[in-house]
């Protein structure tokens, strides 16, 4: 540690260079993605005993550019954007915590960031709505992971929770939509992308 500490501070960090000299050369990569249009935006609702509707909201996703329905080639970025909206909260309802599950898209690309209400633990992506206050965008920004070619994401409506605190017990919602969407991890010469092995 002295031994370090006594260097000039470029000869302390040269055995640190290649690497990362590997990561920027990985990071001038340009983007190679073949986008697609797919989007969920689930919808949910809460009824009663009788089949009337007591409240109803929507979950609001984009991905921009957006893989989803596409394909999308390793060390290319993406980011997601997720909004929690109740727009008709059940009289009595205290707040809802919402939650989305993104193991499968977190298998292929790693978390670069994540900014806004909602906080990620895990692969969950969760935020509390307590109306009549609305949230705003969670962005999470996303890399895709070296050597995933050919393995494929997916963003279903089962990954989509809600719990909903009403008066001292919870009630639960019905998810009025159902599908999932995904998207493929392709090389970049399947994607037409120039390599970029000649920038220095």
């Amino acid at each position: 540690m002295l031994l370090t500490a006594s260097l000039p501070a470029h000869a302390a960090t040269a055995p640190a260079q290649p690497a990362a000299a590997a990561q920027s050369t990985a990071a001038r990569d340009p983007e190679c993605i073949q986008p697609g249009n797919a989007r969920l935006d689930p919808r949910f609702y809460w009824r009663n005993v009788f089949g009337a509707r007591l409240g109803e909201g929507v979950i609001h996703e984009s991905s921009s550019p957006n893989p989803f329905g596409g394909r999308i080639a390793p060390g290319s970025t993406f980011t997601f954007r997720w909004r929690p909206d109740t727009t008709r909260n059940p009289v009595g309802a205290q707040y809802h915590v919402h939650r989305v599950n993104l193991a499968s898209v977190m298998a292929v690309a790693h978390v670069e960031s994540v900014t806004g209400p909602g906080t990620l633990s895990g692969t969950t992506l969760s935020a509390q709505e307590t109306p009549p206050g609305k949230l705003g965008d969670t962005v999470v920004r996303f890399r895709i992971r070296p050597g995933t070619e050919g393995r494929t994401a997916t963003l279903s409506s089962a990954d989509h929770s809600l719990t909903t605190r009403w008066l001292f017990a919870n009630i639960n919602n019905i998810w009025e939509n159902t599908g999932s969407i995904s998207f493929t991890v392709a090389s970049r010469a399947a994607l037409g992308c120039e390599s970029s092995s000649g920038i220095g």
